[in-house]
């Protein structure tokens, strides 16, 4: 029997060799990892400026056309709450201000918009803060070693600055007509109960006379001070003093077909810049 087993093995073996290989297998073999792709990205000092410090400022400019533009409507809602505070039945509004001025002039649809407008006024600033000193810092300032690309940047950067100008501009006539009115508010709240407190005593007049500190400087506001500054009193329509409310909402407007033109004149001199970037 032993013999008879030792014959049939070589039969075997060589019938087994006649078999396809994927006889053997229980399982597919596994694909081979493709090796990683490197990638490399060659770039530009003058590309990597438009790309890092041109690019995000552009951005907050366009968001803050947005919020500037959300302004308008907001001064129409509260020329309706000004007429919604006026008493039919007598000339002078129903808290018994005189119309002629609208600080008295208060309804909840002027509080509302004084609020929703007072909202709108720290992210323009804040944009205003931050797209200046992408423009105007170190990093950008630094030669990029290709004399044509620096004099681009800083034409650029005048350009924009330029439209910021008047961004900051429009952001002057909103937060002061904001704060005015707020002030308003405050200084003349609880004047029914004066004479019954005063005793005689003139409160028209402030008891302790404010004046600045040795170190204030009262022409240096809280941002930074641009080149290109837009004299509010140069705006068609205002004055220095009292401003109606549709002059404000027409200085504002004017404003605004200002700004489109100096983003025009920049996005020109941008997309030339970029498509030496793309090539």
């Amino acid at each position: 029997m032993t013999k008879a087993l030792h014959r049939l093995a070589p039969c075997v073996l060589a019938s087994l060799s006649l078999l396809p290989a994927r006889a053997f297998a229980d399982t597919p073999a596994p694909a081979r990892t493709p090796p990683p792709q490197i990638e490399h990205i060659v770039t530009t000092a003058f590309c990597a400026r438009l790309h890092d410090r041109v690019r995000p400022a552009v951005a907050m400019i366009l968001q803050n056309d947005g919020s500037i533009a959300k302004s308008k409507p907001l001064f129409k809602k509260y020329a309706r709450g000004v007429l919604g505070a006026q008493d039919p039945a007598s000339a002078q509004y129903s808290n018994g201000a005189p119309p002629p001025d609208s600080v008295y002039a208060t309804s909840p649809e002027t509080n509302m918009a004084l609020q929703q407008m007072s909202y709108l006024v720290s992210p323009i600033a804040q944009n205003v803060l931050a797209a200046e000193k992408l423009l105007t810092d170190d990093e950008y300032l630094k030669p990029t070693g290709n004399p044509d690309g620096d004099k681009k940047l800083a034409q650029i950067k005048d350009q924009l600055l330029q439209t910021i100008a008047f961004q900051s501009a429009s952001l002057d006539l909103i937060n002061g007509w904001v704060t005015t009115q707020q002030m308003g508010q405050l200084q003349h709240a609880g004047e029914e109960y004066i004479a019954s407190i005063s005793n005689g005593t003139d409160l028209s007049k402030p008891l302790i006379q404010q004046s600045p500190g040795p170190l204030q400087d009262p022409n240096a506001p809280g941002l930074s001070q641009n080149p290109y500054n837009v004299d509010p009193a140069a705006i068609p329509g205002l004055s220095v003093g009292f401003n109606p409310l549709s002059r404000i909402v027409d200085g504002i407007g004017w404003l605004q077909t200002e700004t489109t033109k100096r983003e025009n004149t920049a996005a020109t001199t941008i997309t030339a810049a970029l498509q030496g970037c793309n090539k």
